[in-house]
């Protein structure tokens, strides 16, 4: 006989001679998890039975896990080795990948420039055509090259700020830091040391530089233009040089000689062909949401709607195919994801995707449309349809699992999958511990192998990702998921769990699923209870496909989508 889901409630219940001994094992479990001495699937093996049994969740064990969500957000943050790369940098610096948008920026480089993750080349103050040049000046000659980009002040005086770019082979991303107009203590003391030189010299040597000159130089350290000129005489004496081109040229050569850039690579990616995507942005009540358009855009409409797995448009294939399908696909960047902020806490999560969906749907003038939705991503493709069929035109679904009504829907997921739908079950909380958990483990694989954290143990969804086209997808859409620390997952874990079944009954524009017989997170056999509640449903079961199907036959899902559209 199946059992209903029911929902459980945290209560103050007396404990158990066993619970307190069992609370300890997975206070420990959690922050050994934290700090990576212990594996990730050690702690889902001792809480999911706890998290499965009846019982409620005792309360010091919920008020010990929770207290270490705090250590676990730091260890996070730390594990990310992309981050540390750049956040080393003494200047302004950040990471791009080769659609030029923002994968991560140190502190200086955000409040300079006032980035934020996500964002593209529009942000830097950077065309497309200068982008391209920039690429090809790597490509030609081996060795870092230049790349001007504006601050929003700089703007307004035209003034770029100029950086100094190189390309990571190992993140398929491009490093940009600031030309560094100064050096560490080391080379100041050797200066000192060598030349005799005073402080004051040495801060006119680092504006030489710089390129300034000596009534540059009066203006910024508020001197006279004649005690300038008389520190450079003395500077040209001490250093036994004839000209202030000299000591600037010695100088901007122990700046460079004293900048690391380890583990850098000039050699790009063969293709000139990326299919870029668009990046823009909008706003409603106050939350930030962020969008990407991709693919013909003279093309059919499209609206993609991305699951919690393969990104948004990150993925090089999905734009080629776009393209050549003739589909001008527009990518929301749902809540919680990307750059797109999460609900307001007064705000139901679903209602909230629903109104951003229209809300985008109005400003890019979208009406009549197709809606791709991966995954969770159909519950509000269905809310929209059902509520505004006009605006609709049909749904296209991919790897979606119907409504939970059932425990046994969740007990045949793989472990460190269900392990999320469990948590959610007991309070948010519990999730969110989960999930910052996940997000350490996906940092400690780094921006090349995160996706492990999703596929770990299913060989045949492994095997489509070791593909060489997939990779530059896997790291951009690392950024992407990783950004806001998982509070995307957070939100559609709630909607996942609430009954949302009358969205489907309601249903009146044409349904169609894609589904990998060989997909482990939603067993095939589940998906009769689509068509239960929808009749009109139509299921087309893809054999030795699992969930990677969104890119081991994105071809026939592009080809579909174009028939829908």
């Amino acid at each position: 006989m199946r059992q209903a889901i029911k929902p459980l409630i945290l209560t103050g219940s007396k404990l158990k001679s066993s619970v307190p001994q069992e609370t300890e094992l997975l206070n420990h479990l959690v922050k050994a998890v934290a700090k990576g001495e212990v594996a990730y699937e050690q702690l889902i093996n001792q809480l999911l039975p706890v998290l499965q049994a009846h019982h409620q969740l005792p309360t010091e064990a919920a008020l010990q896990l929770s207290t270490a969500l705090i250590e676990i957000e730091e260890a996070a943050l730390a594990e990310d080795r992309l981050h540390a790369l750049v956040s080393q940098q003494i200047t302004p610096a950040l990471a791009i990948n080769d659609a030029g948008q923002v994968l991560t920026v140190n502190q200086q480089a955000s409040q300079l420039l006032q980035l934020e993750i996500g964002d593209g080349l529009a942000a830097l103050g950077v065309s497309k055509k200068d982008f391209q040049a920039f690429r090809q000046r790597l490509s030609r000659e081996p060795g870092p090259t230049l790349i001007k980009v504006h601050t929003p002040a700089s703007l307004h005086q035209k003034q770029p700020l100029i950086l100094i770019g190189n390309y990571h082979a190992d993140y398929q991303a491009y490093l940009l830091v600031g030309l560094q107009h100064q050096w560490p203590a080391s080379i100041d003391l050797a200066l000192q040391e060598l030349f005799n030189l005073t402080a004051s010299e040495r801060e006119i040597l680092a504006g030489l530089a710089r390129g300034l000159s000596s009534e540059q130089l009066a203006q910024e350290r508020q001197r006279s233009l004649g005690t300038v000129r008389q520190q450079v005489k003395s500077l040209l004496n001490k250093m036994g040089a004839k000209s202030q081109l000299q000591v600037a040229t010695l100088a901007a050569a122990a700046t460079n000689a004293s900048r690391q850039q380890q583990g850098l690579s000039y050699q790009q990616p063969s293709s000139e062909t990326h299919y870029p995507f668009r990046i823009g942005e909008l706003t409603r009540n106050g939350r930030k949401l962020g969008w990407r358009r991709f693919g013909d855009p003279k093309g059919k409409k499209v609206i993609l709607l991305h699951g919690p797995s393969f990104g948004a448009g990150d993925y090089l294939i999905e734009r080629q195919l776009a393209s050549e399908q003739g589909l001008d696909v527009y990518a929301l960047e749902r809540a919680g994801y990307g750059r797109s902020h999460p609900p307001a806490k007064d705000e139901d999560p679903l209602e909230c995707q629903v109104q951003d969906l229209l809300a985008f749907m109005t400003q890019q003038q979208l009406n009549q449309v197709l809606i791709l939705a991966h995954e969770v991503a159909l519950i509000p493709a269905l809310a929209v349809a059902s509520r505004y069929p006009e605006r609709v035109r049909g749904i296209l679904g991919i790897s979606c699992a119907p409504p939970f009504r059932e425990l046994e829907q969740i007990q045949v997921m793989p472990d460190h999958q269900g392990i999320f739908i469990q948590a959610a079950r007991h309070a948010p909380w519990v999730a969110r511990l989960m999930t910052r958990l996940l997000l350490v483990r996906a940092r400690q694989l780094g921006p090349n192998h995160w996706t492990d954290v999703i596929f770990q143990g299913l060989e045949a969804e492994q095997e489509v990702l070791r593909s060489p086209q997939h990779q530059s997808g896997i790291i951009s859409t690392y950024s992407f998921y990783l950004n806001q620390m998982g509070v995307g997952f957070e939100v559609d874990l709630q909607v996942m769990l609430k009954d949302w079944s009358p969205l489907l009954q309601k249903l009146t524009c044409p349904l169609q699923l894609i589904h990998g017989e060989l997909n482990a997170t939603t067993p095939a056999a589940n998906l009769s209870l689509f068509t239960e509640i929808q009749p009109q449903t139509q299921i087309d079961q893809i054999e030795k496909a699992g969930l990677t199907l969104a890119l081991s036959h994105a071809e026939l899902i592009y080809q579909r989508a174009r028939a829908m559209a």
